[in-house]
């Protein structure tokens, strides 16, 4: 399991993927120096790999910031991609619903997606 920005990953997502297996493989991602990270680092059993370099071959990826009033031309962009063999990822800020934050989360958002936008 790969978890990206460790800080926003709350302890019950962690035990959750933890209990999917024995000794499951963990790869935590970060660009900053997050104490957790470092103490994890330092005290706990983790290995620091860097990476430094994109890899060889790398494709440039395109990033696109669409506004909620833009969202139907974003979604058939992302069908027309999909038609052609590509994939495409919807980023949200949230993975569950907060009460602090108001933004979407990909949880909740998800069934929307899946019955009214990509239905096939």
């Amino acid at each position: 399991m790969v978890i990206d920005e460790q800080h926003r990953f709350g302890v019950a997502q962690r035990a959750t993927l933890r209990s999917k297996g024995s000794n499951p493989h963990l790869l935590v991602m970060t660009a900053t120096p997050i104490p957790r990270s470092l103490a994890l680092t330092v005290y706990g059993d983790l290995d620091l790999s860097v990476m430094d370099e994109v890899p060889a071959g790398r494709q440039p990826v395109e990033t696109h910031v669409i506004h909620p009033l833009e969202r139907e031309r974003a979604y058939q962009m992302v069908r027309n991609q999909i038609e052609h063999g590509y994939q495409a990822f919807i980023i949200y800020p949230l993975v569950e619903q907060s009460e602090k934050d108001e933004g979407l989360a990909a949880v909740e958002d998800h069934a929307r997606l899946q019955k009214d936008v990509f239905p096939s």
